[in-house]
């Protein structure tokens, strides 16, 4: 049956549970990935040809080094990795690039990886909008994407992934102007179609989140996706507040496919298949894992749109973004609050 008008439709009962505005924020997303290459590029880092570059951060702040390492698959020969820990790799050294990524800037664990990168000699920029790590790349004298604050960090993604693009594009090791440009112009269009005012009838967001709502969602992804599909499970973990979970593709028919068809507790579950581009045996292979799947759970499906391969994974993160809140708010769950996070915090803290 069609979805007409809900309460999501309903722009104050919307503001009411929505109260730091994370639509807003999720409308942003092209504007802050056109300020966050721009930041990067003017981020006095040099010149250098790394022999690779490993990303240091965790949360929010890290989701953007994972698709920053799909992407530059596609666009690059230089290696790439995500750490997400206290220490780093211990092939990292003086011709590797290390990008510290906080938002708040005092995350213990970048922190430390930011210490352990000085020892190893590496060369180091940091994207933060403040905080312990940007009071420390300033006496170090090492440069500093700045990006505004006021925002949750896992609304920072465009800031966060723009930086991250403009620094290696200053240091001689990518071109990405026309792909930006690209990307820029569907997440516009993107948010055109999902922004809160448009009904949920013509809403593929709202629609989505509806679908899902009495549901715990698996996303999978393949290739370029497969970070994104790590996105949306992290997105309904903190803006939904429930529980997600992600896979990739072909891994996923290895082992997951057996729980899915053989354990009772599948009617509980749903799946979101994440399209774009794929071989013909990928192809294959997602037709033939959703027909089995759809035997046992609802299968729904989204589709990436734009002509260059950034644009693509940005825009299926960005229709993940809106899912997630729009399925937070038909919980009544403010998208922007952090509760569970907050107090372990304290508790590691000592407070």
């Amino acid at each position: 049956m069609p979805i007409h008008l809900t309460m999501l439709d309903q722009r104050k009962s919307v503001a009411a549970i929505d109260r730091k505005d994370m639509l807003g924020a999720i409308e942003a997303f092209p504007r802050q990935l056109s300020d966050g290459v721009r930041r990067g590029r003017n981020s006095g880092f040099p010149k250098f040809a790394a022999s690779g570059i490993v990303v240091c951060g965790v949360g929010g702040s890290a989701i953007g080094g994972d698709l920053l390492r799909e992407w530059l698959e596609t666009s690059s020969s230089i290696r790439c990795e995500i750490c997400r820990s206290y220490s780093l790799p211990s092939h990292v050294d003086k011709n590797s690039i290390a990008i510290v990524a906080s938002y708040s800037g005092n995350t213990e664990e970048t922190i430390s990886m930011f210490e352990d990168a000085k020892k190893r000699r590496a060369k180091i920029v940091c994207v933060s909008s403040g905080g312990q790590l940007s009071k420390a790349a300033a006496a170090e004298g090492i440069p500093t994407v700045k990006i505004p604050s006021g925002v949750q960090p896992r609304a920072s993604l465009g800031y966060m992934f723009g930086g991250m693009v403009g620094v290696l594009e200053r240091s001689g090791l990518i071109v990405a102007g026309k792909q930006v440009e690209d990307a820029v112009r569907i997440l516009n269009q993107v948010a055109g179609a999902c922004k809160q005012s448009v009904p949920t009838a013509n809403n593929e967001a709202k629609i989505l989140a509806h679908r899902l709502f009495p549901t715990i969602p698996l996303v999978l992804g393949h290739g370029l996706s497969a970070p994104v599909a790590k996105r949306w499970a992290n997105q309904f973990n903190e803006n939904a507040k429930v529980l997600a979970f992600a896979a990739s593709l072909p891994e996923f028919d290895h082992n997951e496919i057996v729980g899915w068809m053989l354990d009772p507790r599948t009617r509980m579950l749903s799946s979101v298949f994440l399209y774009h581009d794929a071989r013909p045996k990928m192809k294959k292979r997602i037709e033939a894992t959703k027909a089995m799947i759809a035997r046992v759970a609802p299968v729904c499906e989204v589709h990436a749109i734009g002509s260059s391969p950034m644009a693509k994974m940005l825009s299926l993160a960005m229709v993940g973004d809106f899912v997630s809140a729009y399925l937070g708010i038909l919980r009544s769950a403010d998208p922007s609050t952090n509760d569970p996070i907050d107090e372990l915090k304290a508790a590691l803290s000592g407070k």
